[in-house]
């Protein structure tokens, strides 16, 4: 009997690997195809910078260059003075870097991991960062000296999102093991792994309170967890509703007050949600052509600001729901992330041409 659970144990183990295997390369496959559709596009197009910025309200301030491969994610520092970027992807800069945007120089760059970059965060005190990789962990860094502090190696595959908790004390990351996992940043261990979705975790993000995390998955899905106890809140979209997306879920935010949810989708549109019920769509932006790879709200919560893979970032005004921006930079390709500015004065956008451009809104 012993012998016979052993091997049905090896053979479920085994049917399980194969299953993921075949979903990374149909994730893979499907990532080659969407970059094959946007450069065909980006070869289409024939205008320049002046004709596709719509307002002079968006300047651009700075071309930060020196990523030698697609720019995952961006995020300003407290002070507003330092732009955190996570490069990865075709030209295999593996990499995070801290740049001074006065100077467009880089300060700190953090290297070590041995697979694409997906996301790096501040730390709420701004001495160290998380950076979530392909390479299967999550690591953390000292921002004054790029030193690794912790390497964190929990997952059983790819992560690719990562978010700190408003205490510092605390973080979460997604993967394509369809989990998250809770960290302690003072020790750097594993505090529990929580079955989060059916397909790969996209995006992760906890509320401005602390009390509620939000994560975006490949089933479609936005899903709301209780911060402390990882318990299951709630669920957004997905086929199961009539609103729901109908592609995976790129990118998830949630508003300054903890009241909405922002989602961005392979189906080329962003959403946003009422978080109280869970059911409630309250509007949804669908004036774009491409995957909608990242959201973001303004600081204030007023303003909604999306980046895709047309070459696109927008800015909307939530009260009104209208476009209030539209900004191509030349030579912009698929904006991967965006980003807000503390004081909402200025832009960061992170694109698949490998530079990050700072605009004055």
């Amino acid at each position: 009997m012993k012998r016979i659970l052993i091997f049905l144990f090896i053979l479920f183990l085994g049917i399980r690997l194969a299953a993921q295997e075949t979903d990374l390369v149909t994730e893979k496959k499907a990532e080659a195809e969407q970059i094959l559709v946007e450069n065909k596009a980006a070869e289409s197009e024939t205008g320049t910078e002046e004709e596709t910025v719509t307002t002079p309200r968006a300047k651009l301030q700075k071309r930060l260059e020196g990523c030698g491969s697609p720019v995952n994610s961006v995020t300003f520092s407290s002070d507003g003075n330092f732009l955190l970027s996570a490069c990865g992807g075709p030209g295999g800069d593996n990499t995070a870097r801290i740049w001074n945007i006065a100077t467009g120089k880089i300060i700190q760059t953090f290297s070590g991991h041995t697979d694409r970059v997906n996301q790096a965060v501040y730390t709420p005190d701004g001495k160290r960062i998380l950076t979530a990789s392909d390479d299967k962990t999550v690591r953390v860094w000292n921002v004054e000296d790029g030193k690794e502090i912790f390497k964190m190696a929990e997952h059983l595959d790819e992560v690719k999102c990562v978010a700190v908790h408003p205490n510092g004390k605390t973080a979460v990351s997604g993967s394509r093991d369809c989990t998250f996992t809770r960290w302690n940043l003072e020790t750097g261990k594993a505090t529990g792994m929580k079955q989060a979705h059916k397909s790969t975790v996209t995006a992760i993000v906890y509320s401005k309170d602390g009390r509620f995390i939000a994560t975006g998955s490949r089933d479609m899905t936005v899903r709301l967890f209780n911060a402390e106890s990882a318990q299951w809140i709630t669920e957004f979209g997905g086929k199961t509703t009539e609103e729901g997306h109908l592609g995976s879920v790129l990118s998830v935010a949630i508003s300054p007050d903890s009241k909405m949810i922002l989602s961005g989708s392979m189906d080329t549109t962003v959403r946003l949600w009422e978080t109280k019920t869970g059911i409630q769509l309250l509007c949804t932006w669908r004036a774009i052509k491409q995957p909608v790879y990242s959201v973001t709200f303004s600081p204030n919560g007023q303003k909604i600001l999306a980046g895709s893979g047309d070459f696109l970032a927008r800015i909307w005004d939530i009260k009104t729901g209208e476009e209030e921006l539209r900004i191509r930079g030349d030579g912009m390709q698929s904006v991967l992330s965006t980003a807000f500015s503390p004081d909402g004065k200025t832009i960061a956008t992170g694109s698949r041409d490998k530079i990050v451009r700072i605009w004055n809104y």
